[in-house]
């Protein structure tokens, strides 16, 4: 089977604000259509948080590694340079592979453009000295200068660049690849909206106002200078939805125009998305480092296929690494399982991992619970009902038993090593 893939991958896009997901607002009427003739896994869940984390996962089938003993950032870069990608496998299979992502944590900087024959991610070529100078900016933010950080985000807003480039400016990027290149290919694009700040154009607001669009940079001043624990009232909180909203609605828009222009190829469409988002469920907004409900639980659906169905069993995004490795008949370097061929003995469960200051979280999620270790603290949350209570009893031995035994399986993995330098392999919850 050498079917071409497309892979669209929404950034912030959470799974209870999706249509086929049973979100009450139209955000996705083109996913939705995909949802209702494809396969739809009712409950993926990101093997990271936040993009740069998932997103790995997703490109090398492993979890993401970070080391305090290096530094977050030259962990990300090897682990991806270092490990075979989707698109070094589907590559040497013969097929033509293209990649596009505006935003700079899944780019060229941490290795994201291994395998592709053409990868676009609009950081500034080291050509001159303004764009020597501003690359040198773009890394110090990158590695948390607080007034570099500022000074990227001013020039974001003034040049409409990384979360602030609408999916129309390059669009016709994909389009010119398209045409030049061969059949079978394998395509790849990251989609920024439902990114925030929350920008949508006027055609895509329903909920929102134009006057909130433009309180929207207010309010996203606010998260970033509180650490993303603003303390906003209900009527701030339901207008960032509306936003949010919106530009869901927006970034579905790609979606169609992207499912029309190539339903020639017949090309087999995967959409999910890296993580979901925080509206103050946890006291704060936005995306930080954690394994809550809202973050990790994501949108994914398969269409292109003969057949329609959902999928209740838990998967974690990482495994569509051996699924596009299936679909294009291509050598599978990656473990996990094929999400196509799941039945019922597969493995109920599922892990999530983040790094945080120098330690990790992680939770097991199965299709009604999640049992999580964060804060120093064990819970176990209904994800139907949304309630948590701190466990400590036999209840939770079985969940306990799960991440134990994973955690174990990961410390036997062997380290990465670049440079004479260890990366440990993740493993202290």
């Amino acid at each position: 089977m050498s079917r071409n893939v497309v892979l669209v991958t929404y950034d912030s896009l959470r799974a209870d604000h999706c249509g086929f997901m049973g979100y009450e607002r139209d955000t996705t009427p083109t996913l939705d259509r995909l949802a209702h003739d494809g396969v739809v896994f009712e409950n993926a869940v990101a093997s990271g948080v936040p993009t740069i984390a998932s997103m790995t996962a997703v490109m090398t089938g492993n979890y993401s590694l970070a080391s305090p003993e290096i530094g977050f950032d030259e962990a990300q870069c090897k682990q991806v340079t270092q490990r075979p990608t989707i698109a070094e496998v589907v590559s040497e299979a013969g097929y033509a592979t293209g990649g596009l992502s505006p935003n700079p944590p899944a780019s060229s900087y941490f290795g994201f453009d291994e395998g592709f024959d053409w990868f676009e991610d609009f950081l500034a070529a080291d050509r001159g000295v303004l764009e020597r100078a501003w690359n040198r900016v773009f890394e110090r933010s990158i590695a948390g200068g607080s007034a570099t950080r500022y000074l990227r985000l001013a020039r974001n807003v003034v040049r409409r660049e990384e979360v602030l480039r609408p999916w129309e400016d390059y669009y016709d990027h994909i389009t010119e690849w398209r045409e030049a290149v061969e059949e079978p290919y394998f395509l790849w694009i990251l989609v920024l909206e439902p990114h925030h700040p929350w920008v949508p154009p006027s055609s895509s607001q329903r909920w929102s106002s134009r006057w909130d669009k433009y309180r929207s940079f207010r309010h996203y001043w606010e998260m970033l200078n509180s650490g993303w624990e603003p303390e906003f009232d209900g009527t701030v909180r339901e207008r960032m939805i509306d936003l949010y909203d919106d530009s869901i609605r927006h970034g579905d828009s790609f979606l169609e125009q992207l499912w029309t222009d190539l339903q020639a190829d017949e090309p087999v469409f995967i959409v999910h998305s890296d993580h979901g988002e925080e509206f103050s469920e946890n006291g704060r907004y936005g995306h930080q480092p954690d394994v809550t409900e809202e973050l990790i639980h994501v949108p994914l659906v398969v269409w292109g296929l003969e057949e329609s169905w959902r999928v209740e069993t838990p998967v974690g995004l990482r495994e569509l690494a051996p699924t596009i490795a299936e679909l294009t008949g291509s050598p599978c370097p990656f473990a996990g399982r094929d999400l196509l061929s799941l039945d019922d003995d597969t493995r109920p469960w599922v892990v999530s991992k983040v790094f945080v200051g120098g330690k990790r979280r992680a939770a097991v999620r199965t299709a009604t619970h999640e049992f999580r270790r964060r804060n120093g603290r064990t819970e176990l949350v209904d994800v139907t009902s949304g309630s948590c209570e701190s466990i400590g009893n036999e209840s939770a031995a079985a969940f306990a038993t799960a991440l134990d035994r994973h955690v174990a399986a990961e410390r036997e993995k062997e380290a990465v090593r670049s440079g004479g330098e260890r990366l440990i392999v993740e493993g202290r919850v």
